[in-house]
Order: C-alpha cells, then sequence, then structure tokens
C-alpha cells in the first residue's frame, strides 16, 4: 500500500511540476506588471531599441512646430536622450504601459484595438537637453498595432488571473506530493530519481511552450511598421532568452535529482 500511495504521489508531483514552472515563470514575468517590466527593461540598451525611439522622438517634435531646422536640431538631442540614464527610465515606463493595455480592462471611450504609448515624457526630456524643458504640454501617442492585430485592450486580463491561480496550486501541490511521496516511500532514492525526472521534463516543455508562443507573439505584432515591428521582436526576443535560462535552470536541477537519486539507489543496493 505504501508503495502504490508513493507511486501515485511521485506521478501527480512530476505532472503538478511541468504545469508549475512554465506557469510560475508566466506569473512571475508576464502577468505581474513589475516582473515584466523588469525583464524587459534592459533592452532600452539595445542600440536598435535606442534608434527606433529616437527616430520616434524626433519625428513627433518636428510634426508639432513650424521650425523648417527642427528636425535636424532634435534628432541629436533625441539620440543624446537615448543614451541617457533618464532613457532608461522612461522605457521601463512605456513597457508599463504596454503591459497595461493588455492586462487591465480599457476605460469607457477609449479604442480597444490599438495599442498606443505616449511618448511625450521622451520628447520633453530630449528637447530638455537644448533648455526648452515641457515643450509638449499634450500626449504624444505612438500606434504600436492597428486593429487587424487581434490584440485588444484587457485581451489577457482573465488569462493573467486563471494563469496566477495555476501557478500557485500546482507550484503547491507539486512541493507537497513530493514531499509525501518520498515520506511514504519504501525506497526514496528511487523516488528521487524518478522526481528528478518529472522536473527534467518540466524544463523542457517550459522551453518548448516558450518557442511555441514567441513565434506567435511575432505573428500578432506582423502587421506593425517595419521598426516597431523589429522592436517588438526584439523584446519577444529578450523574453524567450529569459525563459530559456529559467528552463535550462530547472532542467539542471532535474539532472541533479535524478543522479542523486540514481546514485544513491546503486550504494543502497550494493550494501545489501
Amino acid at each position: 500500500m505504501r508503495s502504490f500511495l508513493s507511486a501515485l504521489l511521485t506521478l501527480v508531483a512530476m505532472a503538478a511540476a511541468v504545469l508549475a514552472v512554465p506557469s510560475l515563470w508566466l506569473d512571475l514575468r508576464i502577468v505581474d506588471q513589475q516582473g515584466f517590466v523588469s525583464m524587459v527593461a534592459p533592452m532600452a540598451e539595445n542600440p536598435e531599441v535606442q534608434e527606433y525611439l529616437a527616430d520616434e522622438i524626433a519625428a513627433q517634435a518636428t510634426a508639432r512646430t513650424d521650425i523648417p531646422i527642427a528636425a535636424p536640431l532634435v534628432r541629436p538631442l533625441a539620440e543624446k536622450y537615448t543614451e541617457s540614464e533618464q532613457f532608461r527610465l522612461d522605457f521601463a515606463d512605456v513597457a508599463g504601459q504596454q503591459h497595461a493595455f493588455l492586462f487591465t480592462e480599457p476605460a469607457p471611450g477609449t479604442d480597444p484595438s490599438v495599442m498606443q504609448l505616449d511618448i511625450s515624457g521622451m520628447i520633453n526630456r530630449a528637447l530638455g537637453l537644448a533648455g526648452t524643458p515641457n515643450a509638449i504640454t499634450e500626449p504624444v501617442v505612438v500606434d504600436l498595432t492597428t486593429g487587424a492585430s487581434g490584440l485588444e485592450a484587457g485581451s489577457y486580463a482573465r488569462a493573467g488571473e486563471q494563469i496566477t491561480l495555476l501557478a500557485r496550486v500546482s507550484a503547491a501541490v507539486a512541493v507537497i506530493a513530493g514531499l509525501a511521496a518520498l515520506v511514504f516511500a519504501r525506497r526514496r532514492s528511487t523516488v528521487l530519481a524518478w522526481l528528478g525526472l518529472g522536473v527534467v521534463i518540466a524544463g523542457a516543455s517550459t522551453w518548448l511552450i516558450g518557442l511555441f508562443f514567441a513565434d506567435r507573439a511575432k505573428q500578432e505584432v506582423a502587421d506593425a511598421e517595419s521598426s516597431g515591428r523589429k522592436v517588438a521582436g526584439l523584446i519577444i526576443d529578450g523574453m524567450y532568452d529569459d525563459l530559456t535560462r529559467v528552463a535550462v535552470v530547472v532542467g539542471g536541477a532535474g539532472v541533479a535529482m535524478f543522479v542523486v537519486g540514481v546514485l544513491a539507489r546503486l550504494i543502497t543496493a550494493g550494501r545489501r
């Protein structure tokens, strides 16, 4: 009876681990706004991201002045600004806007089919380098997607809540079932090896899930203009790299558990 119960709990723990690893990553790094911002904020140091936003800042600032020579004057200021520490902070704010669009229900009267970023703060800080702070008094929005993308404001609000619940429940089940399986086991080394195999499977499945959704996310922003699509692709790649690192760490921990379990089983068997 103990062996059967231990085997059953081991299978439950393995299945829960496969669910827990990707759902925990999604909850902590995608659903949670602070986690998402901290993950994508380093993208502000990417030269292609800096160039894209420098172009947008210069274009929007120039469009709001009648001075013919504004463009060649503003572009160097925008470029200097995107290389500053303040830009990194502002980029994190922009990332937060993107997250809020997808995970927060839209306010009444807003167009839910277009993702827009307010870059007025960025423009003012760039112009401030020339001694003209707060020259832009109205919001300056840039369309990141159009209605054709299928993305709408609050698209992932409900899914985010479900992911959070799944992550917490599956993680708790994996830990409790795994510990219980070891307690009831007659051969704990064997159970540890099987649990390690489950963790390896969880790491591998997490990597495969990331690969699938990275491709899907790129398809959803495929209708954006060229530069915006490229920047979105860089951010998606950064998220996929983060998930891959998690999958590798989890897989490595699983391999270690498996090896320890097998060695312990061989050692104990040799003493008999």
